[in-house]
């Protein structure tokens, strides 16, 4: 197999950072005693309005994920450390089935997901030259904080604590925020304080929290800011929106939770895995372009969808427009575009290398597409893999180079810089290591079960 080489800078839009303990050092005593009730990591869990809720990223708890596994605990990679150079989602599969010690547990989880400095080296092996950096847990058990001021410190904490972690290497290294939803007017205070520092980006997680969406009429002081600061808004979503031990009432749900609602856990332990990030970033790509959201926020400019794939988007698309004339009296937003032509003129969205439906309709997607390589998931991967599947769907160079930087470069308003050129000839591996022809072999005999 070639290795390619590219004359070209990669930006990879979105890539994760395992937040650190650390981050409680940028409350002050007194801030801290404030959080604590709130939201505080308890050993290797994060405990949330005095509930213990979910493990920690930065914890070192490991269970078996697998759905038939009968045996006693066994030991697995972080799913949140394990993709990384040379890491194909193939090997990520059988590593992830494997018996492995603490020491190759070690081994593959990758030093990058933490440390800035061991960032660079795998940005370098992954081919990739700008990354703007995404956090973890405040996706999740962090907007169920039920106090608007805890709330507002923490995301203060992430955001100087990101900021300093992207200080190894500003020109390569880009943090994005994450704002206190509670309240809106504190989220206002914070975009505003974070695009004073120089943040490009802000990340809001598209769900119905503490009986709050992000375009409901109360959230105007916030999209008001991001009008005025001009920072982007990154709509992030992930498969299941609620925490059992902090939502016992259900009456607080994402699109992936219907899934949960109808599946059956003797058949399907994660139901929401497949789909349900598609669906929440659908509900919520829906209700923007058909409410009239960018009728009432013209000077928002510049919006992207994460972390949903991106293949389901013409269909959904081509829906829409279908139904901007038939149901334009019943519609109370009065819309001067169709759906399709507001999304094209303003919103991009990202994709993951594998996704060969968006390179095989690469005319649509071809200035809104932006790669993200999901760095370091379980479901993560490089630039080259990327490239080498593009190229065998047939996107012309111009168009893979748009892809690959030039889109999310215009998105984020930030300069190109180019620090690699050649992919690696190969990573060194230890004994116990799976074997390409092994991988190869299993898939070949689940193929044929298949």
């Amino acid at each position: 197999m070639a290795l390619i080489q590219k004359d070209f800078p990669v930006f990879d839009c979105d890539a994760h950072v395992t937040e650190s303990p650390d981050i409680w050092n940028y409350l002050s005593v007194q801030e801290r005693e404030a959080v604590k009730p709130w939201f505080w990591p308890d050993e290797d869990f994060i405990a949330v309005n005095g509930k213990r809720a979910l493990p920690a990223t930065w914890g070192k708890t490991r269970t078996s994920f697998a759905a038939n596994y009968q045996g006693p605990e066994r030991r697995v990679p972080n799913r949140a450390e394990v993709g990384g150079p040379g890491v194909t989602k193939r090997l990520l599969r059988k590593l992830s089935t494997m018996q492995l010690t603490e020491e190759q547990l070690n081994y593959v989880e990758h030093r990058g997901a933490r440390d800035p400095k061991a960032r660079i080296g795998d940005l370098n092996q992954q081919g990739i030259d700008q990354v703007v950096v995404i956090p973890l847990m405040m996706f999740g058990a962090y907007l169920f904080i039920e106090n608007p001021q805890a709330a507002a410190l923490v995301a203060r904490a992430y955001n100087d604590w990101a900021s300093d972690w992207c200080s190894e290497d500003r020109r390569r290294l880009f943090p994005a925020a994450v704002i206190p939803l509670q309240d809106p007017k504190l989220a206002a205070e914070e975009l505003r304080r974070v695009a004073a520092k120089g943040f490009k980006v802000a990340m809001i997680r598209p769900v119905d929290v503490n009986g709050g969406y992000p375009n409901h009429s109360g959230m105007e002081p916030l999209w008001q800011a991001f009008a005025d600061t001009q920072v982007l808004v990154a709509m992030h979503s992930l498969p299941r929106a609620t925490i059992p031990t902090l939502n016992p009432t259900g009456r607080q749900n994402g699109a992936g939770d219907l899934l949960w609602k109808v599946g059956n856990p003797k058949q399907l332990r994660e139901p929401t895995e497949p789909q349900g990030f598609v669906f929440e970033a659908m509900v919520w790509t829906i209700n923007m372009l058909m409410s009239g959201f960018f009728e009432r926020h013209p000077d928002v400019s510049r919006m992207a969808i994460m972390e949903s794939n991106a293949s389901w988007l013409p269909m959904l698309l081509e829906q829409c427009d279908r139904a901007f004339p038939m149901y334009r009296n019943q519609r109370p937003a009065k819309l001067s575009q169709t759906p399709s032509e507001v999304f094209l003129d303003r919103i991009f969205i990202s994709f993951e290398g594998d996704e060969s439906t968006v390179y095989r309709q690469h005319k649509f997607f071809e200035n809104i597409g932006i790669w993200a390589s999901d760095a370091y998931h379980h479901d993560g991967s490089d630039a080259w893999s990327a490239m080498r599947e593009m190229q065998s769907c047939k996107v012309p160079q111009a168009t893979i180079k748009k892809f690959m930087g030039e889109n999310a470069r215009r998105m984020y308003r930030i300069p190109p810089q180019t620090f690699t050129s050649l992919e690696p000839e190969a990573y060194p591996r230890p004994d116990w290591y799976p074997k390409e022809a092994e991988i190869e072999r299993e898939y070949a005999h689940l193929a044929n079960r298949a």
